[in-house]
């Protein structure tokens, strides 16, 4: 093979190798960053407003129970932490259902869960309806009772079944944090092509010091330098997977923190339900009453903020996630690059070229 046909051959190969290297940096990145950008936008969100949802009606079902107990609900009904509690839950859900990321399960356990919630409010009105008489008192009382009882079932309660709609978006997260873009052989579709051209740039700078004996091609090792620049560039996307991960530990120590404290939390004013019922339902309620107190923890109501407060895990999330979330322009970087990087591989080659195809004539 002639050396000028050699020379072309090798400039075309560097050529090739320069699209395939850019090509899949860009396709690389991109494809990392779509998947920040979704946990950012729906999946961290959707675990996270589960848990919120969970958190405010555990608050406002301790908080109309206190109402009814205090003789409050007489004159204010269940009180206006109730209503609030219950408005930020239902916002939460909401927000649930907008980011939803465990597909047409995930919406059926969303509407199993309105469905139960709008239960439970009827018979949070109720009670309060029959509580404001007194000759109606007991039934306020049951109704009252009802109404806890669908909130915290242990087979199929409102609280329950949250609880099994955040497992389904907490593995829908961990899935799109470990799989696709983000799992870890993704590294090998830019990185070994990357390496292939930077043998192929050193390869090339051999042939040409052997043959015009020119201790270096300056072209080409700024064909070098540029690589190496978007090696370092398309790297940033992997510092950004794992930025998107830790974010994503923080949604699994914010999810493990508030179910820790949950169970206490939740029976917080079950004493007070089991001296509402033992004062209005007495002997007609059965062994209801004692099966309630039964399942308050030892050492009577849990303690203040024993869980973890879900918006202020939110807002770490989202800050996590925002600063794993690259701006848009590393992308066009990356293919300016690329374009550099054959730029100076052509002119490295043309003056060699030339020289041949002169000699040739």
């Amino acid at each position: 093979m002639s050396t000028l046909r050699r020379l072309r051959r090798l400039r075309v190969w560097l050529l090739a190798a320069t699209a395939v290297v850019t090509l899949a940096a860009l396709a690389t990145f991109a494809g990392i960053q779509s998947t920040v950008a979704g946990v950012r936008a729906g999946t961290a969100p959707a675990v996270l407003e589960v848990v919120a949802a969970q958190d405010a009606l555990v608050e406002a079902d301790n908080a109309v129970v206190i109402s009814f107990h205090t003789g409050q609900a007489a004159l204010i009904g269940p009180g206006e932490r109730h209503q609030s509690e219950l408005v930020t839950a239902r916002q939460s859900l909401a927000q649930v259902a907008e980011h939803n990321a465990a597909g047409a399960e995930g919406s059926r356990a969303l509407q199993v869960v309105e469905g139960l919630l709008a239960g439970y409010a009827n018979f949070v009105e109720q009670a309060d309806a029959h509580y404001r008489q007194p000759e109606t008192r007991m039934l306020g009382a049951a109704d009252l009772w009802y109404a806890s009882r669908l909130m915290h079932a242990p087979d199929n309660g409102i609280l329950v079944r949250l609880g099994a709609l955040a497992d389904l978006q907490h593995t829908a997260l961990r899935e799109q944090l470990s799989g696709g873009w983000l799992a870890p052989a993704v590294a090998a579709l830019w990185l070994l092509p990357a390496l292939a051209l930077l043998g192929l740039l050193g390869y090339a700078q051999f042939e040409l010091r052997r043959r015009f004996r020119r201790r270096w091609n300056f072209w080409l090792a700024g064909a070098t330098a540029v690589l190496l620049g978007l090696i370092v560039t398309t790297s940033f996307g992997f510092g950004s997977a794992s930025g998107a991960k830790d974010a994503g530990s923080t949604v699994d120590m914010a999810v493990a923190e508030w179910r820790s404290g949950a169970v206490a939390e939740a029976a917080a004013a079950r004493p007070e339900l089991v001296s509402l019922l033992r004062d209005h339902c007495g002997p007609d309620c059965g062994g209801v009453v004692d099966e309630l107190a039964a399942t308050i923890p030892d050492g009577g109501a849990a303690p203040a903020a024993t869980a973890g407060d879900p918006a202020d895990d939110g807002r770490r999330v989202t800050q996590e996630l925002a600063a794993a979330d690259l701006p848009a322009f590393t992308e066009y970087l990356i293919a300016g690059l690329g374009l550099a990087i054959a730029g100076l591989v052509v002119a490295g080659f043309r003056r060699r070229i030339d020289e041949y195809r002169f000699r040739s004539t």
